[in-house]
């Protein structure tokens, strides 16, 4: 069992800790959703929607070491294993950042969610940015297109390219979770440019060297 997992299952017990000192002190309803100008605009069951996130990250917790044992491309996971490591880490501190700021929200429910949530991204992306591009091959991971999946060398050029867009979209919403600048279109904006661009890239980068 390596450090890294013993992080995230301290992450999950904090959680758990949290969820557990806070819940007396928490509104029968707590936000569940925030609408466009980052206020909530619904709300739900302080007893389901508060008990489910540290579930859920014990959860995913469990899942990944299982997702790497069971994929057909299993012993592509030991090339890039220190980074498969670090990403599980930041998408479950994300996890607990984003639970933490629901729980501090559903006390102060008229503060924005937006500068929290854009700080929270831009850690989560620069994170995956460094270290998406160390990603090889295989089924539950990354960018799985028929042009990626179908040849490593386009599986490489598209992890790397879609790196650099997650280290910008970073930086931008470092940059707007203090300016504020219509974070509600940069967010939508960054994240058609995250899914949209590589699928892109990926399918002329494999036309481009079947070509050759």
């Amino acid at each position: 069992m390596n450090k890294l997992f013993l992080y995230k299952l301290l992450i999950v017990w904090v959680m758990f800790l949290v969820w557990a000192y806070f819940y007396n002190l928490l509104p029968n309803e707590v936000p569940t959703h925030w609408g466009p100008n980052w206020l909530p605009d619904a709300y739900g069951s302080k007893l389901l929607n508060v008990v489910l996130f540290p579930v859920l990250a014990l959860f995913i917790v469990v899942l990944f070491p299982i997702l790497s044992k069971i994929d057909p491309k299993k012993e592509n996971y030991e090339k890039f294993g220190k980074s498969w490591e670090i990403i599980q880490f930041a998408i479950i501190w994300f996890f607990a950042y984003i639970y933490f700021v629901i729980l501090y929200l559903s006390l102060h429910v008229n503060i924005s969610i937006s500068p929290f949530m854009l700080f929270g991204l831009w850690i989560l992306f620069v994170i995956l940015g460094n270290y998406f591009w160390k990603i090889r091959q295989n089924y539950f991971i990354g960018i799985k297109l028929p042009w990626t999946l179908s040849s490593e060398e386009v599986w490489n050029k598209t992890h790397r390219f879609s790196g650099k867009l997650f280290v910008i979209s970073g930086i931008l919403f470092l940059i707007n979770s203090f300016l504020n600048f219509y974070p509600i279109w940069i967010f939508i904006v960054s994240l058609i440019v995250i899914v949209l661009f590589p699928v892109l890239y990926a399918y002329m980068s494999y036309k481009k060297m079947a070509k050759k």
